[in-house]
């Protein structure tokens, strides 16, 4: 599926954050920091993860859908 590749949900978010790969990418802290951003935002009602890359893949398919 095209959307699986492009952006996270927050709950992919969330699972990834949690997760020892996270902390063997980003280490310890790291992966620390991104699971507290990650519930921080979701509290706030974020649906997917905001991150550069799922933020521009987002805005490209708002744009593709709206032609």
């Amino acid at each position: 599926e095209f959307r699986r590749v492009l952006f996270r949900s927050i709950d992919e978010l969330l699972g990834f954050a949690g997760s020892d790969l996270a902390k063997k990418i980003l280490g310890e802290e790291g992966a620390k920091g991104l699971l507290a951003h990650a519930k921080d935002i979701q509290a706030k009602g974020a649906k997917y993860c905001d991150c550069p890359a799922c933020t521009a893949a987002l805005a490209i398919l708002d744009i593709l859908h709206a032609i």
